[in-house]
C-alpha cells in the first residue's frame, strides 16, 4: 500500500511544480515591473488574487493588446493602472 502512495505522490510531484511555475509568471509580485497601466484577469476567488498578463503600457496601448485576444477573452479583461505593486489580493 504505500508503495502505491509513494508512486502517485512521485508522479504528481512534477505536474503540481508546473502548476506552481505557470501561476509565478503572472502573479503581481512578478509582473509587476513598473508604474503604469497593466493588462488584469481579475478572478472571483478573491484568494488567487488578479492575474497579469502584459504591461507597463499607457492606457491606449493596454486597449489595443487587450483587443488583441479573442473577444470572449477580451472581455473578460480590464487595463488597470498599478502605481506600485499591487498586493497579493490585487487593487480590488
Amino acid at each position: 500500500m504505500s508503495k502505491r502512495v509513494l508512486a502517485v505522490l512521485l508522479l504528481a510531484l512534477p505536474f503540481g511544480l508546473s502548476l506552481a511555475a505557470c501561476e509565478e509568471k503572472t502573479s503581481p509580485s512578478v509582473a509587476y515591473t513598473s508604474p503604469g497601466w497593466y493588462l488584469e484577469r481579475p478572478r472571483p476567488i478573491l484568494a488567487r488574487g488578479p492575474e497579469i498578463f502584459a504591461g507597463p503600457f499607457n492606457y491606449d496601448q493596454c486597449e489595443i493588446e487587450r483587443l488583441k485576444f479573442d473577444p470572449p477573452t477580451a472581455q473578460r479583461l480590464i487595463c488597470i493602472r498599478e502605481l506600485t505593486k499591487p498586493g497579493y489580493f490585487g487593487p480590488y
